[in-house]
């Protein structure tokens, strides 16, 4: 199950990542827009990092071991922020046309499951405190 989520994951976060750039390419295309080295960099550039907001969370949290248990708390905040900017991200695109009512909500749904099965538990991680014996005297010296 956990292995299914991760591909998933990694399926989703590599298509937003690169879906942004690519459609706006393809759209170009069919204005009959040139393109040069030069202009294609500046062109794609912006777009790349809105596909980068979308994609980053699901990405980080699709990356074995990254987001996993107690021992990286911090990764597991930046994922859990980035997919609160994808799925924002996402109601902000809207449910416009026909292709956008169907591919939001099953990213919106995928990004709930992702964030339930993988961020929200670690409430209880947070709890804890640190789990190595050299954190022992700096947990009872306070």
């Amino acid at each position: 199950m956990i292995t299914l989520l991760r591909l998933i994951s990694l399926l989703l976060g590599g298509t937003l990542t690169v879906a942004p750039p690519y459609l706006l390419l393809l759209f170009a295309s069919g204005l009959g827009e040139p393109h040069t080295s030069n202009a294609f960099a500046t062109f794609l550039s912006p777009i790349l990092m809105i596909g980068l907001a979308l994609g980053t969370g699901p990405l980080l949290i699709g990356l074995p071991r990254l987001v996993a248990g107690a021992e990286n708390p911090r990764v597991r905040l930046v994922a859990g922020a980035f997919l609160i900017v994808s799925s924002a991200g996402f109601l902000a695109i809207g449910f416009d046309g026909y292709l956008t009512r169907v591919l939001t909500p099953t990213a919106l749904l995928i990004e709930a499951v992702l964030f339930a099965f993988f961020i929200w538990p670690a409430w209880r991680f947070s709890a804890k405190g640190p789990r190595h014996p050299e954190h022992k005297d700096q947990q009872h010296s306070d």
